[in-house]
């Protein structure tokens, strides 16, 4: 019989699973698909890659070696399983919004449109907000003490990061559009951050 908190991690890695698929299939050009960064990159898109190496290996050496286990009762599990399916949803559909812009790593497009819509109305990075969702709610899946704490303090940096190579990117490229832009959304948290 395979234990319980082995099914919650199972049920994580799928999800994660559909995320990559669905990633993969919303990048509509070939500069989309790309792992070549450009100029303004910055290595962030090798961190967010060997961030997300580390958090689709980290459980399964931790959990097989039984170290920091911890039960997860079946209210939590399905709570971190709802936390990853609003997390993916919000990042696909941010990506879907943005459709031929959206990119693996940090491009701006020649003919580049500021898109201001959907998720982006309030918040200027909604799919990064997603990942550290998906990532977050995957860690309390793995049921494993040390996943559970590290997945989101290592995804949030990650992706600070990679937030503040692309906005002064974005500035550079956008100019006026994206300043004005930048007064009236937040980050990545509505009203606060």
């Amino acid at each position: 019989m395979i234990p319980i908190f082995s099914l919650w991690l199972l049920v994580g890695y799928l999800v994660l699973a559909f995320f990559i698929v669905g990633e993969r299939l919303l990048r509509q050009t070939d500069s989309a698909k790309t792992l070549k960064a450009g100029d303004y990159d910055k290595k962030s898109t090798a961190l967010v890659g060997a961030g997300f190496g580390v958090g689709l290996l980290m459980p399964l050496g931790l959990d097989a070696a039984g170290v920091l286990l911890f039960p997860i009762a079946p209210v939590e599990g399905i709570v971190a399983l709802l936390v990853m399916l609003l997390g993916l949803c919000l990042r696909l559909w941010a990506a879907a919004t943005l459709g031929r812009y959206y990119s693996r790593t940090l491009l701006v497009a020649n003919d580049q449109k500021l898109v201001t819509w959907g998720p982006y109305a309030k918040i200027r990075h909604p799919g990064y907000l997603g990942s550290m969702l998906l990532w977050s709610g995957f860690g309390i899946l793995s049921s494993n003490l040390a996943v559970a704490l590290l997945l989101p303090v290592m995804f949030v940096a990650i992706y600070l990061y990679r937030i503040s190579v692309e906005e002064k990117m974005l500035g550079q490229q956008l100019g006026d559009d994206y300043a004005e832009y930048r007064e009236r959304t937040r980050r990545v948290l509505p009203f606060l951050y």
